[in-house]
């Protein structure tokens, strides 16, 4: 009896190839930033980055104890949760109008939100600063929460557009002929079945905040200060504590793995599949 052999065609070969090329030069970046942070600046110099010894822990020792990277990590923290939690309702709710309303403005303030995406966020920092300081939140959670909550508002609202309008209008219109009201309509049947939207639209709102530098950098001050400053107190004039730097990126990197990894059985949650789990 004889079995088929299965052979790649040159161009699968070539695809495969691409794609472990690829690959290869998305997980380098961070394999050398792990070396890094494990090896002292003497290390670097004598044996290089990718040499086998020289490995300490002297780098986060440093991080944590000698700056003031704990307490920055809590504020990014608190900033990009709860810029997340906002972000997402406040885009989930505009979604719904948006996707369900049938009004002539519809058009406009789509169009409006996009324009407003679309706009570099170096445009909006220097008002929101003036903005902020007249009314005393500048250098405040609040205020760089809000801050990335407007940043992010757009985006989520687009993001979550094409899930709501794949949500079946029968199941819409079946609720509210069993008397359900347009709030429970949306808290009860809609929001369960764009869970999928809902996760990926968190994912990137939290990311958006937890890596903003330009926000943090001209609305925080000393009173409040994030984690991607703090880092950016080891590149001076003098040069670079790569050590350190490549240390708090790896302590930054592990909060958006974690929240990767849990949220993504969450991400292949499709409408038809929580309709008819449903019924």
């Amino acid at each position: 009896m004889t079995g088929n052999t299965s052979r790649f065609s040159p161009w699968e070969l070539l695809f495969k190839l691409g794609f472990l090329t690829l690959l290869i030069f998305q997980i380098a970046p961070i394999f050398i930033i792990i070396q890094t942070s494990l090896k002292t600046s003497r290390s670097l110099l004598e044996f290089g980055v990718f040499s086998g010894g020289g490995w300490t822990l002297v780098n986060y020792y440093k991080i944590f104890m000698e700056q003031t990277l704990g307490s920055d990590l809590f504020h990014s923290w608190v900033i990009a949760t709860a810029t997340m939690f906002l972000a997402v309702s406040s885009g989930a709710l505009m979604a719904f109008a948006l996707t369900r309303s049938h009004s002539r403005l519809k058009k406009n303030l789509v169009a409006t939100l996009l324009i407003s995406r679309l706009l570099p966020p170096v445009a909006l920092v220097l008002p929101l600063f003036m903005v902020f300081r007249t009314l005393n939140l500048h250098d405040s959670l609040l205020g760089l929460i809000l801050a990335h909550t407007a940043l992010n508002f757009p985006m989520v609202t687009w993001m979550l557009m094409p899930f709501m309008d794949a949500v079946p209008k029968a199941l819409e219109e079946a609720a509210a002929l069993e008397g359900s009201t347009i709030k429970e309509i949306f808290f009860h049947v809609t929001l369960p079945l764009v869970r999928s939207g809902l996760v990926i639209s968190a994912l990137f709102s939290f990311l958006m905040s937890w890596n903003d530098f330009l926000f943090a950098l001209v609305l925080a001050g000393s009173k409040v200060k994030t984690a991607p400053l703090t880092l950016n107190g080891y590149i001076t004039g003098f040069g670079t504590e790569w050590g350190p730097l490549c240390a708090g990126a790896c302590v930054l990197l592990l909060p958006v793995f974690a929240l990767s990894f849990k949220l993504h059985k969450h991400m292949t949650h499709t409408p038809q599949a929580g309709a008819v789990k449903g019924v």
